[in-house]
């Protein structure tokens, strides 16, 4: 009976979560402070090795800018911005529940 309670609420506490997640605002900034134009950004869930396409497209982020995202659901997602120059960045595992901004600054990534 014990070991059915134990599987009983950790079966919960993994649908709340699971739940929790889908629920958050997942709006995200990403603004450019680094004095640099951004030519590349990448994001994905941290569960997805491929950094896939270019969120930018066609558009660069020059210095001082702000671009804003909404991926289409809440957990933790990788950010790789690659500057124009060659330079990169990553900032991995970022909870887009509980993280609103991404902000690049001079050679690296920080998360608020």
């Amino acid at each position: 009976m014990l070991r059915r309670l134990a599987l009983s609420l950790a079966l919960f506490g993994a649908l709340a979560s699971q739940a929790s997640a889908q629920g958050c605002d997942t709006s995200i900034e990403v603004v450019n402070r680094s004095g640099v134009q951004i030519d590349e950004l990448y994001f994905n869930p941290s569960s997805n090795s491929n950094w896939g396409r270019d969120r930018l497209g066609e558009n660069v982020l020059t210095p001082g800018r702000t671009a804003s995202f909404r991926p289409g659901r809440g957990g933790n997602y990788d950010f790789r911005v690659v500057w124009s120059g060659g330079g990169e960045a990553e900032i991995r595992g970022v909870d887009i529940c509980a993280i609103s901004r991404i902000i690049a600054m001079s050679g690296r990534l920080v998360a608020e």
